[in-house]
């Protein structure tokens, strides 16, 4: 089956086509939504910019395949082949990934939000900038994966071997759940919370949006392009930070010490300032 026809097929009403032969089919920039492609061959197919949310790829074979900026919200790819797939830029979020194949995957950038990640395999997959909030990363392998800048909030590593994982300047909280024995600090990785020591650190174009890092020591911290808005810096130690091109609009730097900092084009409208008045456009 060719583009045209899979594409006549389901604007007709016909969403199943689970267990064909789709390999280097080209069904990218289409909509897709709730299609059945379960068992389907993927390989090499190219569905960048497609929007599959709510689709099926369970036990689908999508070795190799773009799905570079692709909608796959909600999608069920469980025990589905995605070794060296392109997923970069795309979207994930509640998506069900128990026991996916996914090593040696581009994620870079991805959102991986709430996404159930339980048993997957992300052995050497490149998981740079990606958002994992509240993802299920439990019994996982990651071997060899990098996490580098990803964003953990709440999310779950319990069972999960990380001594072979990337986490330079991974930003994780208290609710994130890391092995028993496992320091993600001594990883690399960036706690975000009221009073830490992210002193030098480098958190360029990182978001940030509402953090509570009161009290917390940025001081000689690369701050530039970091995007802030309602963030609270009361109290926060900012010596020599450098925060060009920072976004902090309306975020709290009561009584946050300023000296030597760079704000070169920094956006502060609606900050309260560490004199405590507010910053005025």
């Amino acid at each position: 089956m060719d583009r045209e026809a899979l594409l006549q097929n389901y604007q007709t009403g016909e969403t199943d086509f689970h267990g064909l032969d789709l390999a280097g089919i080209d069904l990218s920039f289409l909509i897709l939504t709730g299609v059945d492609l379960s068992e389907v061959n993927l390989f090499q197919a190219n569905l960048r910019g497609s929007d599959l949310s709510n689709a099926t790829l369970m036990s689908a074979s999508c070795i190799e395949a773009d799905f570079e900026g692709s909608n796959l919200n909600r999608a069920d790819l469980s025990m589905a082949e995605l070794l060296r797939v392109n997923l970069s830029g795309a979207r994930l979020n509640l998506a069900f990934c128990s026991g996916t194949d996914l090593s040696q995957a581009d994620l870079m950038m991805a959102r991986l939000i709430g996404t159930e990640l339980v048993g997957a395999n992300l052995h050497h997959a490149n998981l740079v900038g990606a958002s994992l909030m509240g993802a299920n990363l439990t019994a996982a392998i990651l071997t060899e994966a990098n996490f580098s800048r990803t964003y953990l909030y709440e999310a779950d590593f319990r069972e999960t071997d990380l001594s072979q994982t990337h986490l330079k300047e991974a930003l994780f909280d208290h609710q994130t759940l890391f092995p028993n024995d496992f320091n993600p600090i001594a990883a690399g990785a960036c706690l975000i919370a009221p009073g830490v020591n992210l002193a030098g650190k480098i958190l360029s174009g990182m978001r940030l949006t509402g953090a509570n890092l009161t009290g917390a020591n940025l001081s000689e911290a690369d701050l530039s392009q970091v995007e802030f808005t309602q963030g609270n810096l009361a109290r926060a130690n900012l010596v020599g930070a450098n925060l060009a091109g920072a976004v902090l609009r309306g975020a709290n730097l009561e009584g946050a010490n300023l000296e030597g900092a760079n704000l070169e084009g920094a956006n502060l409208a609606g900050a309260i300032m560490p004199n405590g008045r507010i910053h005025n456009e």
